[in-house]
């Protein structure tokens, strides 16, 4: 969870730090942060003490550390799954395509995803470029709009018969 990374990054920068502090941090009011660290609290990810009569302190605990490993562990391989589906599909497009004459891969503008590109380009036998946008295409290309261009850019290009990236595992 996003909150408990906060919580535990804000108090390894201030331990002592406060509840408010840690909501402004989080980016929610202290009402909402109170309520999950009292949820926290019964899972037994913080721990809390009394520093004087009116300030608690706050404590990741261990089975926190652990949750927050295993949330990390479980995002890696549901990025990795992600990246094999990308992976097979891109791999199925760009093996057609040079059975089908194409001589290159191009990329248009940039993508998260290029290394998985390069990669395929290269057990597969055929060139990869990366280039800006451009006005003509080349019929020897096969060409992949990046998904880090916008909506504008992915529709024109799409109608140009450019392969969205974005849309490829949609």
């Amino acid at each position: 969870m996003a909150t408990l990374q906060v919580i535990s990054e804000t108090l390894k920068e201030d331990p002592q730090a406060s509840q408010r502090t840690l909501a402004k941090k989080a980016n929610m009011s202290l009402g909402m942060m109170n309520a999950i660290l009292g949820r926290f609290v019964e899972r037994g990810w913080i721990m809390l003490s009394n520093v004087n009569g009116r300030k608690l302190a706050y404590a990741v605990t261990p089975e926190g550390i652990l949750e927050l490993a295993n949330r990390g562990k479980r995002f890696a391989l549901r990025t990795f799954k992600i990246a094999n589906e990308y992976n097979k599909v891109l791999y199925e497009i760009i093996s057609a395509a040079k059975e089908n004459g194409k001589e290159r891969v191009v990329l248009i503008g940039n993508s998260y995803i290029k290394f998985l590109l390069v990669y395929i380009c290269s057990e597969v036998g055929i060139r990869f470029l990366q280039q800006d946008l451009c006005d003509t295409l080349e019929s020897k290309s096969c060409y992949f709009i990046g998904d880090l261009e916008d909506d504008e850019t992915q529709s024109s290009y799409g109608k140009k018969g450019c392969v969205s990236l974005l849309s490829i595992m949609q």
